[in-house]
């Protein structure tokens, strides 16, 4: 009993100096985001999102917005291949002790894996990064390779409980760079609209943040206006 405590207030201690550190990390902030897909034939699709990070809720403190247009083809109905283009800035100035406004060029190439077991679905999605950085003082090209698993569970025909995790290395140097967890109610308005909302956190090497994450999705299909 005695060591379950110390070891639980050392966890306590330690976590506390995280947050003496960091002020973004006493806050609840937000994540939203609005992803589109939409298939234009039978092997190709286009898809693309906006993300809008914040330190604090509803949306003060902005820390990254970011916008992703691409390009995907269609193996078969469980395999895809893409290619992205993404724009965005990153202001991490909330941050103790961190670097200011960034504006960044992205490309993205993308491997997604789609499958399932019973009704539950899984998919797989493997990422690598050519980030073009453009801090105050100098520019950077760094390259970064990113895994994310995800699962959704349906409790009915409308809801369904989502959940994901999503590591990034760096590879200029191979090094932990992020994670982002995720878990969360989805609701199927339509078959072609969700919405999911619940808590994400986002962890850094020194630092993670609470998030309340609401993201909109839309799938368009063109190939109907083509017959």
């Amino acid at each position: 009993m005695k060591s379950i405590l110390y070891i639980l207030s050392v966890f306590l201690l330690f976590q506390a100096q995280l947050h003496a550190q960091n002020t973004g990390e006493n806050k609840l902030g937000s994540w939203y985001e609005v992803t589109s897909s939409n298939k234009i034939s039978d092997k190709f699709s286009i898809s693309g999102s906006f993300t809008n990070w914040n330190y604090e809720l509803p949306a003060n403190k902005a820390h990254l917005r970011l916008g992703i247009l691409g390009l995907n083809y269609h193996v078969d109905p469980k395999l895809s291949i893409g290619l992205c283009y993404a724009y965005g800035d990153i202001d991490s100035s909330f941050e103790v002790n961190d670097s200011p406004l960034t504006k960044e060029n992205r490309i993205i190439e993308q491997l997604i894996f789609k499958h399932r077991l019973n009704t539950i679905q899984f998919s797989q999605r493997l990422r690598l990064e050519q980030r073009f950085l453009e801090y105050p003082t100098e520019n950077q090209l760094t390259h970064r390779i990113r895994y994310r698993f995800k699962t959704k569970i349906p409790l009915n025909q409308t809801l369904y409980i989502s959940t994901y995790d999503e590591i990034h290395f760096n590879l200029n140097e191979f090094d932990f760079q992020q994670n982002r967890a995720f878990m969360g109610l989805g609701i199927l308005a339509t078959k072609n609209i969700s919405t999911e909302i619940g808590y994400a956190r986002h962890s850094f090497k020194t630092k993670s943040f609470n998030r309340l994450s609401l993201q909109l999705n839309l799938k368009c299909d063109f190939r109907q206006h083509n017959s």
